[in-house]
């Protein structure tokens, strides 16, 4: 990979908000400085939908909405450490060479509230996670990930009296990623 860039296609879920559930896409540009590190940015979006649970306290025996807000899209620049190598034989017949990798990285969050105001919240992001790439041949690979970004979201509607909310978006995609020729 040394040398590398690689182009990327991901599309995954935000499952585990409280309110909320996410189908979400990525486009990825990682330029690859050795074999164990690469620099990535990663434009995302997305559109939360209410859940379950926010639906149920929308119903007449609440007659609740909660100030939940939807993840729109984000641009996360990280870095790529990726330790290890392999190759793994799959019943005798096909050799899988893939790498694992962790990232760490900042950006911006976009969010809006669900309640009908639309409140927009443009958050700060830390972004930590890990994943594997499956290399497929001719230069492209498959890219499994789990991410997982903590918002500092200082809502307009609530900053007097409630200054920032912290929330995390955590998820997981799948990605086809190609590669250009390295060193």
């Amino acid at each position: 990979k040394a040398g590398a860039r690689e182009f990327g296609l991901h599309l995954g879920w935000m499952p585990f908000d409280a309110f909320t559930t996410t189908p979400l896409g990525a486009l990825t540009y990682t330029v690859h400085r050795s074999e164990t590190v690469g620099y990535e940015v990663a434009l995302g979006a997305g559109y939360g939908m209410k859940n379950r649970a926010y639906r149920a306290l929308e119903e007449p025996e609440y007659a609740i909405a909660p100030d939940a807000y939807r993840y729109l899209g984000s641009l996360v620049f990280d870095a790529q450490y990726s330790p290890i190598y392999a190759k793994m034989n799959v019943a005798g017949e096909r050799i899988f060479h893939h790498d694992v990798y962790a990232l760490a990285g900042a950006g911006l969050t976009i969010e809006q509230a669900i309640i009908p105001d639309n409140d927009l919240a443009f958050a700060p992001t830390v972004s930590v996670g890990f994943g594997a790439r499956i290399f497929l041949g001719g230069q492209r690979a498959l890219r499994l990930q789990i991410r997982d970004d903590v918002l500092l979201e200082i809502r307009e509607k609530t900053a007097a009296t409630t200054g920032a909310f912290i929330k995390q978006n955590f998820s997981l995609t799948v990605g086809l990623v190609t590669l250009s020729r390295g060193e």
